[in-house]
């Protein structure tokens, strides 16, 4: 059994693909109802994601005579970026609880450093760069209760992120190979939020603690070559999994005129952080 550093390399950008995407988040808006019974709202939202965090991960080798794997080493993310953009469709179906979908586009960035579990303190370095891909999602936002000017409420959404493939090209075992390949992710993210609200006429204010769950798939192919000859190839088809992540968010909201509506908002956990605006238009009322 030989641990070759092309073995290593690709178990990195194995796992860097896979939790990098894996802990983006989405925009929330307002975590409580806001459409009246049978209003319907159209809007768009963007989102930008920063995050450092740390994992292990699994790849297999095969060099055309048998096959080995292996547990990757320790290695740190640093400030993986996650774009996102969405158009939106919302529906009171009562005065105190709405429902809406979204769909749009998605990417991820990162840089990727392996850290050695023994012996040396060399750190190698590898990213991921991830086009725009598709991105949709649904969910619902319920009032509970009203005392005054404060409201109290809650929102489930899920939604499913399939950023772009990324190549990569890097320098392999020997000093004359090349590592080249392809890595594609696909995930679904839950989350769930409580907060509380301060309204004014045109004005709302909230905050108030989430949670987010992830699973996904990720796939990765690839190959060592020294000239055109082959050396090494390389598959991985790899769960990605996360225990409940917990963390706490803020926004506001303001109304202009009767129909549009603007918000900003943030959410920040231990390992990363999120900005998000949006805007939604309400026409006048319809029935069912």
């Amino acid at each position: 059994m030989r641990m070759t550093r092309t073995t290593l390399t690709m178990a990195v950008l194995t796992l860097g693909v896979c939790v990098s995407v894996a802990a983006g988040g989405a925009p929330m808006g307002p975590p409580i109802a806001v459409l009246g019974e049978g209003q319907w709202s159209i809007g768009g939202e963007f989102a930008h994601e920063q995050m450092d965090m740390e994992a292990f991960g699994l790849v297999t080798e095969t060099n055309g005579e048998d096959f080995t794997t292996f547990y990757a080493q320790p290695f740190t993310f640093e400030d993986i970026t996650v774009n996102m953009a969405f158009g939106t469709l919302g529906y009171g179906i009562c005065d105190n609880w709405d429902i809406f979908v979204r769909a749009g586009v998605s990417d991820a960035k990162d840089d990727l450093i392996l850290h050695p579990a023994t012996g040396t303190n060399d750190e190698d370095e590898f990213g991921f760069d991830g086009d725009f891909g598709l991105a949709w999602g649904a969910g619902t936002r319920a009032t509970f209760g009203r005392s005054g000017p404060w409201s109290f409420g809650g929102l489930i959404q899920i939604t499913w992120f399939n950023p772009g493939d990324s190549d990569f090209d890097l320098n392999g075992f020997t000093p004359t190979s090349t590592i080249t390949g392809d890595a594609s992710v696909k995930y679904w993210q839950t989350q769930v939020a409580l907060t509380a609200a301060y309204e004014t006429e045109t004005w709302r204010i909230w905050a108030g603690p989430f949670v987010q769950f992830i699973e996904g798939d990720l796939e990765l192919d690839g190959q060592e070559l020294d000239g055109s000859t082959f050396l090494n190839s390389f598959d991985a088809d790899a769960d990605i999994e996360e225990s409940s992540q917990f963390g706490a968010h803020v926004g506001a909201s303001v109304l202009l005129g009767n129909q549009w509506n603007l918000f900003v908002e943030g959410q920040i956990t231990g390992d990363s952080w999120l900005v998000g605006i949006g805007a939604g238009f309400t026409p006048e009322s319809v029935g069912l």
